[in-house]
């Protein structure tokens, strides 16, 4: 199948470095991939007013936000033909405004079609990220319906569970083909036509070597975590490790999406901001140890984070609570019980020899080594075109 029209719904477009924003950047080499930004998963309160004045902004550029940081990304030539910021009511579980949207968005899709003119005929694909796009489906002559699961929505922070929930039941009714992002969001959802599709990882890119950027802590022992600084992690553990090792700097990267984070009062724990994905390289590229400091819940239990791979690319040795998506890789990765066990793992990765060291890259690079990007399109790829065939014998 090539050359197919692929409808994306999903979170809005360079806000966060997401497997369907991966996937899709694959996709643009061979297929016309037009992209809707979110119309949100739960209602707006009234904190949210940095977030409104985003969405806001988004009307005149659709890429303008917060986290794309000017949309200096990477493969800046992979975008989308046509990225949406649509003008849609964020009230999941309202039958007025899945009435409301559904209008609304339908033409506003059809618009954005109608810049790219495409000669013959060609497959259609409707692929939603989120619920709340299912408002959709039946109105973009779409050939086949796809559900990417990449998120237990039920236990997802910043969520309306209960309504997301519904709107997930019915997508899950009206998909024809679901891809779920771990084992654990599969068990949930039909077993005939969900599929497991694991992320990837670009390892030419995370196993790159980078000199030390300017603003790199001046340390010889760096323990370092990129990604969102939220609920999900650990901040009793983080501290316990860097008071029991006042002589290595702990270096976090990402938004923090908390608010009163005491964490960074700390000599040794360090803070830099959101950056472009394709910097922080840079920075993971000379820190000794790679870390996943995961609490203990139902949406850690679900996930399948990014980072994971990327990790095991950049070929550090790693240190992670347990979770279930760590479990594969454990001959690479040191797997901590407790805090006690995590800070014996710590002090183990710290002294390990420049010979074992090389071992664990090898190893753990060879475990990713068949993980990149266009090999997960290449699959999505192969059982979109045998459904297709089905279908169309049907």
């Amino acid at each position: 199948m090539k050359n197919a029209q692929w409808i994306v719904f999903g979170e809005d477009w360079g806000r966060h470095p997401s497997s369907t924003q991966h996937l899709m950047k694959c996709m643009t080499n061979q297929h016309y991939v037009y992209w809707v930004n979110s119309i949100g998963l739960r209602r707006p309160k009234w904190t949210d007013g940095k977030r409104i004045i985003e969405k806001f902004k988004q009307l005149k550029n659709a890429t303008n936000n917060d986290f794309n940081q000017g949309n200096t990304q990477q493969d800046t030539g992979k975008q989308p033909l046509g990225i949406l910021a649509p003008v849609a009511i964020p009230w999941p579980g309202s039958y007025i405004a899945y009435v409301i949207n559904r209008l609304l968005l339908t033409y506003q899709t059809r618009a954005l079609l109608a810049k790219h003119k495409i000669k013959g005929k060609v497959p259609r694909i409707l692929w939603l990220s989120l619920p709340t796009g299912r408002c959709v489906i039946g109105t973009l002559e779409e050939d086949i319906v796809v559900y990417y699961a990449g998120d237990d929505f039920s236990a997802l922070n910043g969520v309306d569970h209960k309504q997301v929930s519904f709107e997930e039941t019915e997508l899950v009714k009206k998909a024809d083909i679901i891809f779920v992002a771990s084992e654990n969001i599969a068990r949930h959802l039909p077993q005939e036509k969900t599929y497991l599709l694991l992320h990837g990882v670009d390892l030419k890119h995370f196993s790159s070597v980078c000199k030390r950027p300017y603003n790199y802590p001046k340390s010889d022992l760096v323990v370092g975590y990129y990604g969102s600084i939220t609920s999900w992690l650990d901040f009793e553990l983080i501290r316990f490790l860097a008071l029991s090792r006042p002589d290595v700097t702990f270096l976090f990267i990402g938004r923090i999406e908390i608010t009163d984070c005491e964490l960074f009062e700390y000599n040794n724990i360090i803070h830099l901001p959101d950056m472009p994905h394709e910097q922080l390289i840079q920075y993971a590229a000379n820190w000794q140890v790679s870390l996943i400091p995961f609490v203990d819940n139902e949406q850690i239990r679900a996930c399948n984070p990014l980072k994971l791979r990327e990790y095991l690319a950049i070929g550090h040795p790693i240190i992670s609570t347990k979770y279930p998506a760590v479990l594969p890789f454990r001959d690479c990765i040191y797997v901590a019980d407790d805090k006690y066990h995590m800070l014996e793992q710590l002090n183990i990765a710290l002294l390990l020899p420049n010979n074992k060291l090389e071992k664990l890259t090898a190893r753990s690079r060879k475990m990713v080594e068949s993980a990149t990007w266009q090999a997960r399109c290449d699959l999505v790829t192969r059982l979109l075109t045998e459904k297709l065939a089905i279908k169309n014998r049907l």
